[in-house]
Formats: structure tokens, C-alpha cells, sequence
């Protein structure tokens, strides 16, 4: 969807102009964190697309896999007790929160893509949930037997 897309792009950007010169040297290394994991996510959410648009199921199961893994780790990171206690109060914490909400958008939106093309891929279901500890969203596939 363009408009995920553009959500992402709008974040990446208020990401960028943020000065690390009043920030703490943690508050500067989750900056520095999220604007290279974001860049990284946006460059596979992208792939995702193209190869759901060129019908490539292989490449774009793998790339789906693939953004979820790095959500993931960028959950795992972000929300430690020691990163996330130095968000909650931070200049950037209004950008984490909107990174969180972008992030869910892209797996539902990755998932609504997929979904209308499953019989295709030879999926019989796909599943998304999310697990509080670790954080952490969780993707299920039943593949069909043949």
C-alpha cells in the first residue's frame, strides 16, 4: 500500500532531523538504531511489493519472513528495560511510538497483500499474532500438501 509506504517515509525523515546534540548518548544510539533499521525495513517492505506485484511467491513469502524477523530484533532492542525506560521520557519517544504503530501496519498490510493470492502461493492459512514476552509478532503458515 503507497500510503504504508509513505507513513514510513514521512518517519524516516523526522527521524533524520533530529540533532543527536541534545540527546543523551543512549537517546543518540536508539536514534541512530531505529533510522538505520526503519531505512532497512521500508528497503524490504518495498521488495515485498514488487515481487507481490510480479507474483514472484517464493520471493515474496521470503521477504515477508524477512520483515518480520527484523521487527523482531528491533522489538527485542527497543523495548529493554534499559532503552525503553530511556524512550518513555525522551525528545524521540513520540517518534517511537509512532515507529510502533507503523511497524504493526506493515505486517497487516503485508498480510491483507498475500492473503487474496494464498492459493497461489500453496499457503492454506497465514496467522499473525503478537506475544508481549518477548515482544515479539508471530506468523503461523499451514502449507498445502500436494
Amino acid at each position: 500500500m503507497e500510503t504504508t509506504r509513505n507513513l514510513f517515509e514521512d518517519l524516516i525523515k523526522k527521524l533524520e532531523t533530529i540533532s543527536e546534540a541534545g540527546l543523551s548518548f543512549n537517546e543518540a544510539e536508539i536514534l541512530k538504531f531505529l533510522k538505520a533499521e526503519s531505512k532497512k525495513q521500508l528497503e524490504i517492505f518495498d521488495k515485498l511489493e514488487n515481487s507481490i506485484k510480479l507474483q514472484n511467491w517464493n520471493e515474496a513469502i521470503s521477504n515477508f519472513l524477512i520483515l518480520v524477523e527484523r521487527i523482531n530484533v528491533s522489538l527485542l532492542f527497543l523495548l529493554q528495560p534499559t532503552n525503553y525506560s530511556t524512550l518513555v521520557n525522551s525528545r524521540i519517544s513520540s517518534l517511537f511510538e509512532e515507529y510502533l504503530s507503523i511497524i504493526s501496519l506493515y505486517v497487516s498490510s503485508s498480510l491483507l497483500q498475500l492473503r487474496p493470492n494464498l492459493k497461489k502461493i500453496g499457503i492454506e492459512s497465514i496467522t499473525a499474532s503478537i506475544s508481549s514476552n518477548p515482544p515479539s509478532i508471530n506468523i503461523s503458515m499451514v502449507i498445502k500438501s500436494e
